[in-house]
């Protein structure tokens, strides 16, 4: 009785507005914030938390409405002042923690895998944000799960997270529980492989994602399906690394090939633009490509355009000796490459298009390191991480390849990045995931290396 007492005391206050809240940002998913950061990436850190242990960190970092930070390994979060000054630590050693966990209200939802490989059923448990205590915790179900980096959301008191029925890897089925005590409310599963599986909302209750092959769904606030678009490849196995996020326009981008080929050299990649209230397609585009990850959505700048920022390129390997590793480099021509392209939100034609420095290597910066052994072998990340745009129309790109953070911005508008418009720190280790905003604020957390703010 006394803690259902205190959980409808906070549930009570004014919620506070977390900068960070969840992978990609925000309830709509699109990597973008109204507000900036450090755009010259040759200013030292204010701070760097060393990662002495060296785990792996596979999500983007939280940063709540004081500008704490907070830092997820696989099995273990540490809260840290806007300063640096560590403030708790939250260690379970069996918990395998490969979804970004949230802040909702005074509380870190944090959806904790179980070590076996081949079920990793899930546990969901609660933080306090005050002092990182387990304010309650509950095993939701039988579910499997995939080992992909994915996303969940917290929202309107319900959490809502991807597990697999069908799929060997990645997401089919989205599961909502009660955010106040974790009781199951729905399950909807898709024939078709969600990957890195990251839902949107624009408030209304629904639910809207896509899948790695170019579906598109909406779900009811019960989960009921409201409408299903786009390319329908069924099958367990996923199309690509793509996905989808919501824009401040009505409007749903989903990014995604249609075959799910096993041929490393396929080029073409998809975008495509949704109406989110009724699953029109108002355009779509082909770009010629290996690989994408999700984009984001956001204005280029106050009086910039709305645009999609992609990161685009060639997805890494895990280590593999080197009589292996240079003859299919070869077949790349020597090296990965990358790109970040910029698309008008409202055509889907190009804005501008970067390259980041060639990578001599197949695997990414950092992967054959010393590791703590608990947070496995490799991180394997996507070609790069998620953009992110920032208020004044920075983007920021942060390599799965060479490990380099660049921000990049058209200047003066002409559509050529040239190199005065970019600024790079090189971090040495490959990121899986965004660094993350606040105002004033830049945080970045490659898979194995320090995090740096």
């Amino acid at each position: 009785l006394l803690q259902s007492a205190t959980d409808r005391a906070l549930r009570r206050r004014a919620p506070p507005k977390h900068l960070w809240a969840n992978r990609a940002g925000n309830l709509a998913t699109s990597s973008s914030v109204a507000y900036t950061a450090m755009a010259d990436l040759s200013a030292r850190p204010s701070w760097t938390w060393p990662n002495t242990l060296g785990e792996q960190v596979r999500h983007s970092p939280l940063i709540d409405a004081d500008q704490n930070v907070y830092i997820c390994t696989t099995s273990r979060i540490r809260k840290f002042d806007p300063d640096g000054r560590a403030l708790w630590t939250h260690h379970d050693p069996n918990w395998r923690i490969r979804t970004a966990p949230v802040l909702y209200n005074q509380s870190l939802y944090v959806l904790a895998d179980s070590p076996e490989l081949l079920h990793m059923h899930p546990t969901l448990a609660v933080l306090a944000l005050d002092s990182g205590s387990v304010r309650w915790r509950r095993a939701v179900g039988t579910l499997s799960r995939g080992g992909d980096a994915q996303g969940m959301l917290v929202f309107d008191d319900r959490v809502v997270f991807g597990a697999k029925r069908h799929a060997p890897d990645g997401t089919d089925t989205v599961v909502a529980t009660s955010a106040v005590d974790g009781s199951h409310l729905w399950a909807y599963t898709a024939d078709e492989v969600l990957w890195n599986f990251s839902p949107s909302t624009p408030g209304d209750g629904t639910l809207l994602f896509s899948s790695s092959c170019g579906g598109v769904y909406r779900l009811g606030a019960g989960g009921e399906l409201l409408w299903r678009a786009g390319s329908h490849v069924r099958g367990t196995m996923p199309c690509s690394t793509g996905g989808g996020a919501l824009g401040p326009n009505g409007v749903f981008y989903a990014t995604y090939k249609e075959t799910a080929s096993s041929n490393l050299m396929e080029a073409g990649i998809k975008v495509a633009a949704f109406s989110v209230a009724n699953g029109s397609r108002i355009w779509v585009q082909e770009l010629p490509y290996r690989g994408v990850n999700y984009p984001a959505v956001g204005k280029l700048g106050p009086d910039g355009p709305l645009a999609l920022a992609l990161g685009v390129g060639d997805n890494v390997f895990p280590p593999m000796p080197k009589t292996v590793e240079w003859p299919l480099l070869g077949m790349f021509g020597g090296s990965l490459r990358n790109w970040v392209v910029a698309l008008d939100a409202s055509t889907g034609q190009t804005l501008w298009t970067t390259e980041e420095r060639r990578w001599p290597r197949l695997s990414g910066a950092g992967e054959t390191d010393a590791h703590n052994f608990v947070d496995g072998p490799v991180c394997w990340p996507d070609n790069q991480a998620i953009p992110v745009i920032a208020g004044d129309g920075t983007v920021y790109a942060s390599s799965g390849h060479s490990g380099d953070l660049r921000a990049i911005r058209d200047q003066n508008g002409d559509g050529v990045i040239d190199p005065l418009e970019i600024s790079t720190f090189r971090a040495e280790k490959c990121f899986l995931n965004s660094p993350s905003l606040a105002p004033g604020m830049l945080v970045a957390a490659p898979c194995w290396g320090p995090t740096y703010v």
